[in-house]
């Protein structure tokens, strides 16, 4: 598959990920590839996502009290997740349905250009969905026109418990995965929360801080609000230095070791728009 090549400087993506030197995390990320592209996911990355055109649902059939916008089966409801993925230039959300000022502005692709999604949290009928936000403060969540996205579905969360230094991977509310991994310092701590997986990013230069894959997330760090250039954004990725795993070590992301990463987005090929716990 053609794949377009984003070269960012570690300042371009600015994860609030490792305890080292600014020096050290220009020269060792170069650039990145970007794996999932706009209305474009590689294969190695769409498995278990099903597009909700796929569920073959008439309009207007979906009951008034259905907590979802479109009839699902019943062995599909466990850890249902619907990801709401930008199909307009930009993306107004408001706090309020209804309102009349834009509160947040998103563009379509994002920074790193990837497509712009966004986790479903409550719909109005099929005009409108409450989606949890990726911006600052975390936690914000707001409503977007349906008309401005696309529905797909899976059912995959993470679940992160800092102080027992772990990671574990759900399908259908089934641990699928689980691993050690390394938070935070205790000054540069990892807001608890819940996030998604925004992006999917594959570090160009070898023994990349960053290990062999990043996912940023829809989080972002309380201590920094600029990190190496960019916003202070939260991640989930691999790293070159192994025996910082199960230690406080990085600036807010959670790091894992490479087979580990590798695992997530080769194996169980996760996409954007998972649901990711910090507790």
């Amino acid at each position: 598959m053609d794949r377009r090549t984003f070269l960012l400087s570690a300042g371009a993506l600015g994860l609030a990920a490792c305890a080292q030197p600014e020096r050290d995390l220009l020269d060792a990320y170069q650039g990145t590839e970007l794996l999932l592209e706009p209305g474009n996911p590689p294969p190695s990355t769409s498995a278990g996502v099903v597009a909700v055109d796929d569920t073959s649902v008439e309009p207007g059939s979906v009951p008034t009290e259905s907590p979802y916008p479109v009839l699902v089966p019943d062995d599909d409801l466990p850890g249902l997740v619907f990801i709401a993925e930008a199909v307009a230039p930009t993306v107004v959300a408001h706090q309020t349905l209804g309102a009349g000022d834009a509160t947040w502005i998103f563009d379509n692709p994002i920074a790193s250009g990837g497509p712009l999604v966004f986790v479903l949290e409550e719909f109005d009928g099929l005009d409108n969905f409450r989606v949890l936000l990726p911006t600052r403060p975390n936690g914000s969540f707001g409503w977007i026109s349906a008309s401005d996205v696309e529905l797909k579905r899976h059912n995959y969360r993470i679940l992160v418990e800092l102080d027992d230094f772990h990671l574990t991977v759900f399908d259908h509310d089934i641990a699928i995965f689980d691993t050690e991994v390394g938070v935070a310092r205790e000054n540069t701590p990892t807001p608890q929360g819940r996030y998604y997986t925004t992006e999917l990013l594959r570090p160009l230069a070898a023994h990349s801080v960053y290990g062999d894959f990043a996912y940023g997330l829809s989080g972002y760090s309380d201590v920094f609000t600029e990190f190496a250039g960019g916003p202070g954004q939260l991640g989930i990725h691999g790293t070159n230095d192994p025996g910082t795993i199960g230690t406080n070590v990085s600036s807010g992301c959670i790091r894992l070791r490479n087979d580990d990463i590798a695992h997530l987005v080769e194996t169980i090929r996760l996409p954007t728009g998972v649901p990711v716990e910090v507790v």
